[in-house]
């Protein structure tokens, strides 16, 4: 009689270890694995970065960037163009997408999705960082640069679900400096 009283709650701790070792192989939360370049197979089914979205948004933002006038604004002693305040804005919002990414999903330190969200967003700060304004003569190499960054940080990563937040991070961060007319924005180092 013990026994079928036991049964039900073997059961219930056999399903929840069965869960907990699932949830523990997120190949996100793990730390990085040296990649392997795609296979053609793997670039078929992949989703595609930069998305269609992507490409859009960088070709407004660069449009928008044009349209921007390059009069001096003192802000907290500091002096910038129009054009470098709205890149200092991208930074801004990128960092705080990516900040949501790893709080949001509690990414530790050493995995794999917080190693690669870091990457890409220290190569837009350096990118931004040196590239602050754009004219009509350099626009579409500007473009280019953005959108080989984002396809050089995912070139070897088959992980559908990091390739979209990746995405995101670039269409959120260049949409929201767009609308974000706040020259109050403080300055990333």
């Amino acid at each position: 009689m013990k026994l079928v009283k036991l049964l039900p709650i073997m059961a219930i701790a056999s399903v929840c270890v069965a869960g907990q070792v699932h949830a523990a192989q997120d190949p996100l939360m793990m730390p990085e694995q040296p990649a392997a370049p795609l296979t053609a197979e793997q670039q078929e089914i992949s989703l595609a970065v930069p998305s269609e979205e992507v490409k859009a948004v960088v070709s407004e933002f660069a449009a928008f960037q044009l349209g921007m006038s390059n009069a001096l604004i003192q802000d907290d002693n500091r002096v910038m163009s129009g054009q470098q305040r709205y890149t200092n804005n991208v930074l801004y919002y990128m960092n705080i997408r990516r900040s949501w990414y790893i709080t949001s999903h509690r990414y530790k330190k050493d995995s794999y999705a917080r190693v690669a969200l870091d990457r890409l967003y220290l190569d837009y700060k350096e990118f931004f960082t040196n590239h602050t304004t754009v004219s009509d003569m350099n626009k579409a190499e500007y473009e280019n640069q953005i959108l080989a960054i984002l396809e050089k940080n995912t070139a070897n990563m088959s992980n559908d679900e990091l390739r979209f937040y990746m995405n995101e991070m670039v269409i959120y961060s260049l949409k929201e400096a767009m609308r974000d007319g706040n020259n109050r924005v403080k300055r990333i180092r």
